[in-house]
């Protein structure tokens, strides 16, 4: 009677072994493009005296044979903010990236910030903007 659980239990740990041999299944790749920036991947928004938002558009056009697919933008820091189109773009097509700066809150002088691009492209992307704010400080 004692041999029954045994035997089932061996039976189990054995179909668990053939499943998961220890090697993970290799993820398909995805096709990957290539795009190209038309307003370039830096942008300076100089030196400012107003605490507003500033914002720059950064442009690009895919060059490649697949749609391009942004999977997420991650910035440096929750000052900075990058809106998106989410759908794929196809090939010859261009679209924009639409990159925000608020430094309300912050103290004079300059900042340097980046978005990082995850994208269906065979590096990562990444766009920088810079500036100087020298207005007055409010607290």
């Amino acid at each position: 009677m004692k041999s029954i659980p045994y035997l089932f239990f061996v039976l189990l740990l054995a179909g668990c072994k053939s499943k998961g041999s220890g090697e993970e299944q290799p993820k398909p790749k995805r096709a990957t493009t290539t795009i190209e920036w038309l307003t370039g991947t830096t942008h300076d928004f100089g030196s400012y005296s107003e605490q507003d938002t500033v914002r720059h558009d950064f442009i690009y056009r895919n060059t490649g044979s697949v749609p391009f697919v942004i999977d997420s933008i991650k910035v440096s820091c929750g000052c900075t903010r990058a809106r998106y189109n989410k759908r794929p773009l196809m090939p010859g097509k261009t679209d924009t990236i639409h990159v925000s700066y608020d430094g309300n809150g912050f103290l004079r002088g300059s900042f340097h910030k980046s978005c990082d691009i995850y994208a269906n492209t065979d590096s990562l992307l990444q766009l920088r903007i810079t500036g100087y704010y020298d207005g007055e400080e409010r607290y």
